[in-house]
């Protein structure tokens, strides 16, 4: 071939994977297809067999079957039998998925000639796999084998994966395909589904058609994209870079399976770190399209074609960073009562604060000893609790805007600046003092039809205080949960009850709702009292919870514990725990 000249040729699976293995290049991304995938995969090339199956003509003569055209990729040959896939990891991976399952099930009909088709295309020579991914290996042996594969916390998304989809292929074959049909679906699967092979002429040449039929649409995404052009900048640091990478994806999968993980989490360090506090539109592009940023700043960055050591270094701050962020990616997803101390990272995120991460990655060093980056973010995920409730206490909007000013507009900056806790705790002081010395009273916050959540969450935080300052067992998150708590009215809704203390009904209304005249119950005790008045209530609130039975001795000291509670709560625990603060 010469320079740059492109060629295309039509492969049937069967001449696909005839004596030949693929490999791909490190700017691929990982197998990320999903359930939806390849579920649609599989029910077009079931549904497109099923039509064949149903002429009599083209079953006497498969041959005249008309052609499943399954798509374009692109390759570049490194060896006469060696090729290295550009563009189509993820239908490749899935059909060895299938021609796996298809060869367990025809193999259980003792149908040898079928047996040994399907493994001419999953193997080169009886031992290799065909598609030559070394992180897919432990994977597709224990297909292979027929034995179960036991994901583990060190396994990539990719492994993960790839188990989850066989799984769905396995039980999808059973349910698209009776038996009687294997056969001919296996034939016709290898002999007349085809892909269109286009050929780049080498390495360089096929990376340059990657970026262009990636880059400008959206089959990858910005981070495959910031992968990519930072292994085609490193120069021979190509197998670090991409073991970092793998390493930083498998730092940020957690308890879950999260595709969106890695791209939240590479947009808040740039935010963190690098975005400039008075250009809005890094803030945006970084949002949009972070590859492109990355690119457009380059020299600020340092991300320079002639200093490769740099991009690497990029990626091993990025790991240090995701190996130090961990627990509060855990922390943001379950209560943990294991010692860290980051409740306040889960109240964040339920209140709508997903932001505080960049806030927590502004004040992290890649150097941070683990328990140093673990107490730095637990001051900023506290303060930024104490600044929603102070928020809310004053009757003051919670909403992008606010937040926006809060993370980017004061915290960010400031946190840069620290190099060391006390740095931090400084910091945060300073700006805790332009929020006042004293917690207001909250004497006129109500309960509205557009604030439920917040109520909710200060009577739950108050409730929690109060039972833990008892030595009581308590559950913030049954609190939070409004199908096991509902907020209960003190006072019945009956104006004409107290029309001699307060005659007027809008009034009373008013009063009825304030924070002070509010508590947590558990619905099914809250539906048994509905009307009753606040004197035949008070027994029964004494098996609730503290803050509710304080009432059972006089009305005006429910409002009283409700409101000193509430004052009282600490925002600024570290813990997530109660604690008084100085009044």
């Amino acid at each position: 071939m010469g320079v740059d000249e492109i060629k295309s040729q039509g492969f049937s699976l069967k001449e696909l994977f005839r004596d030949v293995a693929y490999q791909i290049d490190y700017y691929q991304r990982d197998y990320t297809w999903g359930e939806e995938e390849v579920r649609t995969l599989l029910r077009d090339l079931c549904t497109s067999f099923s039509h064949w199956s149903n002429d009599p003509a083209l079953i006497r003569r498969p041959g005249n079957a008309p052609q499943y055209f399954l798509g374009p990729f692109v390759y570049y040959e490194q060896s006469k039998n060696r090729r290295c896939l550009v563009d189509g990891q993820q239908r490749f991976v899935t059909l060895h998925l299938l021609f796996l399952q298809l060869r367990a099930r025809v193999r259980d009909h003792g149908d040898a000639r079928r047996v040994d088709r399907l493994n001419r295309a999953i193997t080169t020579d009886g031992a290799h796999f065909s598609i030559g991914i070394s992180d897919h290996e432990p994977v597709l042996r224990a297909i292979d084998e027929g034995r179960v594969y036991e994901t583990g916390l060190g396994d990539s998304l990719s492994r993960r994966n790839l188990w989850a989809r066989s799984q769905q292929i396995e039980a999808q074959l059973a349910e698209e395909l009776d038996a009687d049909k294997l056969d001919r679906f296996t034939d016709w699967l290898l002999d007349r589904v085809v892909l269109v092979g286009i050929r780049a002429a080498n390495q360089d040449h096929g990376y340059r058609m990657f970026e262009t039929m990636n880059d400008r649409g959206a089959r990858l995404t910005a981070v495959d994209l910031l992968k990519s052009h930072l292994l085609a900048n490193v120069g021979t640091g190509e197998d670090q870079l991409n073991t970092r990478w793998q390493e930083m994806l498998r730092e940020l999968a957690t308890d879950r399976e999260d595709p969106g993980a890695a791209a939240r989490f590479i947009k808040a360090t740039l935010l963190a770190r690098y975005a400039r506090p008075d250009h809005a539109e890094d803030r945006r592009q970084i949002d949009v399209n972070l590859n492109v940023w990355v690119r457009q700043n380059a020299k600020y960055l340092g991300l320079l074609p002639d200093r490769p050591e740099n991009f690497l270094d990029f990626v091993q701050s990025l790991l240090e960073t995701a190996r130090l962020f961990r627990p509060f990616l855990a922390a943001s997803r379950a209560l943990k009562k294991d010692g860290d101390r980051l409740e306040a990272v889960l109240f964040n995120e339920r209140n709508g604060l997903g932001e505080q991460t960049v806030a927590i990655l502004a004040a992290i060093r890649p150097t941070d000893r683990p328990s140093q980056a673990k107490d730095k973010g637990r001051l900023v995920a506290a303060y930024i609790d104490r600044w929603y409730a102070l928020q809310v206490l004053q009757d003051l909007p919670v909403q992008a805007p606010e937040i926006t000013e809060l993370v980017h507009g004061r915290l960010v900056p400031a946190l840069r600046e620290c190099r060391t806790l006390a740095d931090v705790a400084v910091a945060l002081g300073q700006l805790a003092l332009l929020d006042g010395s004293l917690l207001p009273e909250a004497s006129t916050l109500g309960l509205r039809g557009n604030n439920s959540h917040q109520i909710r969450y200060l009577l739950a935080r108050a409730t929690a205080y109060v039972e833990e300052g008892c030595e009581r067992p308590n559950d913030v998150l049954a609190y939070l949960d409004g199908t096991q708590f509902h907020i209960e009215h003190l006072w019945a809704n009956h104006p004409r009850l107290a029309e001699k203390e307060i005659p007027d009904p809008v009034v009373f209304r008013s009063l009825r709702n304030q924070l002070g005249g509010l508590g947590l119950l558990e619905g099914r005790e809250n539906s048994s009292i509905n009307d009753m008045p606040l004197h035949d209530k008070a027994p029964l609130y004494a098996r609730s919870n503290i803050l509710l039975a304080s009432s059972r001795r006089d009305t005006t000291a429910v409002t009283h514990t409700c409101a000193t509670s509430s004052r009282r709560t600490s925002w600024t625990n570290s813990s997530g725990r109660s604690g008084r603060k100085r009044q």
